[in-house]
């Protein structure tokens, strides 16, 4: 698998810390980067890729002069597997912030229930885990993911394309 990453971030109070894992093996950790890239041999079936945004600490938030927020975040810009760019399915990852306490106590003393994880979200303003499942081979994945038919490949690989047109022309009330 070819694991293509962009990011930005805001290097205010120093370059932010990331880890990049896919299942539970470790690709990379330190520095966030403009770009990471990655060749990793992967079994057919079903992965888990993680990113990690750690070691931001409460000082790292700040506002300005203005009245702006100032504050050590990371943005995912692009997720490609297997040279197929798909930031658009990048959306089904789910974020889980590792909310500092005081934060917590003071949501909930306004009444905010803070949730499990974000989805969807590219950006890591907190500590925390963006979590995105995944198969191999990765274009039968993205036809699963991004079938607006409903209609699934492997229903069809045994059938007439008479049969296949059929099932369409149901599908969309065409007969």
């Amino acid at each position: 698998m070819k694991l293509n990453l962009k990011f930005k971030y805001n290097d205010h109070f120093g370059i932010p810390q990331c880890s990049i894992k896919v299942d539970d093996e470790v690709l990379y950790q330190g520095d966030v980067k403009e770009e990471l890239v990655f060749d990793h041999k992967l079994d057919q079936g079903k992965h888990t890729m993680s990113i990690t945004h750690y070691n931001k600490q409460n000082s790292e938030t700040t506002v300005d002069q203005d009245k702006h927020f100032v504050l050590e975040q990371i943005v995912i810009d692009e997720v490609d597997i297997d040279q197929f760019e798909h930031c658009r399915l990048s959306h089904t990852g789910r974020f889980y912030p590792d909310y500092d306490k005081a934060y917590v106590k003071d949501q909930n003393l306004l009444g905010n229930m803070l949730p499990e994880y974000i989805q969807p979200n590219h950006y890591f303003g907190h500590n925390g885990t963006w979590v995105l499942d995944f198969e191999t081979p990765t274009l039968l994945w993205l036809i699963k993911e991004q079938n607006p038919s409903g209609i699934h490949l492997e229903d069809t690989m045994f059938k007439t394309g008479q049969e296949t047109m059929s099932n369409l022309r149901r599908f969309f009330d065409l007969d």
